[in-house]
């Protein structure tokens, strides 16, 4: 227990958490946050430490330039975000979000619009949207704002994922660059799952395994993958009584079953 609290809006309103909550911390997880919640945690008195990524902290400052500047801003995301709220707040009611192809049809083309992206979406979707905006709407400034880490770890995912017969993909249910990746690696590979838990693996999986990859989403700690690492080595141990070899990369982590004698 690190002592962190998810905190939600309508706590932060409330007096008496205002009361216990002076001279705590209130940190700004990489997402970003709405401004409303922050100025809320300052008037509590907590200590905002913000770890905003600086590509959205980046895209939070050109949408409130040019709202100012009286541009109209499109958002390729999506809604539900945490980071795309964060954005659409600070439009100040100037934004819309576009999720896919389909929805360029209701953009009001006589305006001047800027157009950025939530920075984990997937590049082509941006790229597909931002190349048809371009065509319909005559005065567009286009702020290519996806994360360039998570564009290049798709290919090293997809190189990845070859040497393996089976891929997990630990993290968040919520993460949509750990959805990115898992994707992109489910065209290679198609034994590959998604969890959070170790309790999550299916032994069914596991039948006629001989190398197993463990990978993570650009957030998920290093020791969440030591734990489904341990998990398999403790499920394995009947039929792998000498365990597993554990290999360590600078980018991933996986582990490479011994070989069936």
């Amino acid at each position: 227990d690190i002592g962190l609290e998810v905190i939600e809006k309508k706590s932060l309103l409330k007096k008496n958490f205002q009361k216990k909550s002076s001279g705590t911390g209130f940190l700004i997880r990489a997402h970003g946050e709405i401004p409303e919640n922050i100025t809320e945690a300052k008037k509590a008195g907590m200590v905002v430490v913000d770890a905003t990524c600086p590509i959205v902290q980046h895209s939070q400052e050109v949408i409130e330039q040019h709202v100012r500047e009286g541009w109209s801003v499109i958002i390729v995301g999506k809604p539900e975000h945490p980071e795309v709220k964060g954005l659409l707040a600070r439009a100040k009611g100037y934004g819309i979000v576009i999720s896919n192809l389909h929805e360029i049809d209701s953009v009001d083309t006589s305006k001047r619009y800027i157009l950025l992206a939530q920075s984990t979406i997937d590049k082509n979707l941006f790229d597909k949207i931002r190349v048809a905006l371009n065509k319909k709407i005559s005065n567009l400034k286009i702020f290519d704002t996806t994360c360039r880490f998570i564009s290049n770890r798709i290919g090293e995912v997809q190189e990845f994922v070859k040497d393996f017969d089976l891929v997990l993909f630990v993290g968040g249910k919520d993460s949509s660059n750990l959805g990115l990746l898992y994707k992109s690696a489910k065209k290679i590979v198609n034994n590959c799952h998604r969890i959070e838990e170790p309790e999550e693996i299916d032994p069914e999986w596991l039948k006629d395994v001989e190398k197993i990859g463990i990978a993570g989403g650009a957030s998920t700690p290093r020791w969440q993958m030591e734990d489904v690492r341990l998990f398999l080595d403790q499920l394995l141990v009947k039929k792998n009584p000498d365990g597993l070899i554990n290999r360590k990369g600078g980018k991933f982590l996986w582990w490479i079953r011994k070989n069936r004698k």
